[in-house]
């Protein structure tokens, strides 16, 4: 992997839900850089960005034919985090050659992605034509992303949305490009099951029930230390498949 960006996070503290007996190892704790306003500002934006996710989720219930409220009983103590990437180093850090990638092909672990992105170009996803599209936000709009939780749920009818982000680069020069994504990945202790509603009379289940602590744990095990992932084959199989075959 020669992924070009730099990231900052934060996320859902365990301390935040003083009525539930939850782990920091789960939940972690932010760590702020002294920056007058920084932190305020940032809480701010994680605050609108989760209410965004909410309201999707919403949606999606209402789109599936589920309760109302079916998502917030597996988000009510959400393990949700903010990254800020910055997808630029200073002109003659590195030297640029075929391999290297802004960001390299993945889909998002949890139930859903909020993204605010700049205009300059390098992210991509891939259709459902085979090919790699390039996604520009539209002045003032966010970008939503589906994640593989989603997809679980509803048996690939939502699939995730497998997604890449390509060095930032104008006529040789190395452009700065920033994005803010807002991961809704659901309680850790929840259990993600298919729903009944849709079940492959033909083929059963397509994915085996997970808890959310064991699919990020085995995420991020993937991404950080190169472990097989033997719960994440179908979504393997389309992120390799993607690497190879796709034209950009």
């Amino acid at each position: 992997m020669n992924d070009f960006f730099e990231a900052f996070n934060i996320g859902t503290e365990a301390r935040s839900f003083t009525h539930l007996d939850l782990s920091e190892d789960d939940y972690g704790i932010n760590v702020w850089p002294d920056l007058e306003g920084f932190r305020a500002k940032t809480e701010a934006y994680y605050a609108e960005a989760g209410r965004v996710a909410r309201t999707l989720t919403t949606v999606f219930a209402d789109a599936l034919g589920l309760p109302h409220d079916f998502f917030a009983a597996l988000t009510d103590h959400s393990v949700d985090v903010l990254r800020m990437n910055n997808y630029a180093l200073s002109e003659g850090v590195v030297t640029l050659d075929g391999d290297l990638t802004g960001m390299g092909e993945h889909t998002d672990f949890g139930l859903v992605t909020v993204l605010w992105a700049d205009q300059v170009a390098g992210l991509q996803v891939l259709g459902l034509d085979g090919v790699w599209h390039d996604v520009a936000p539209a002045d003032g709009a966010l970008l939503v992303n589906l994640g593989d939780l989603t997809a679980r749920l509803t048996n690939d009818r939502w699939m995730s949305t497998l997604h890449r982000v390509k060095p930032p680069i104008v006529d040789g020069t190395i452009q700065r490009r920033r994005s803010v994504a807002y991961f809704h990945d659901g309680n850790i202790d929840a259990a993600i099951s298919t729903l009944p509603s849709h079940l492959d009379a033909d083929n059963g289940l397509a994915y085996e029930p997970i808890v959310v602590r064991d699919h990020i744990k085995a995420k991020l095990a993937g991404s950080r230390q190169g472990k097989a992932n033997t719960a994440a084959v179908r979504e393997a199989a389309r992120v390799l498949a993607a690497a190879k075959d796709a034209p950009a």
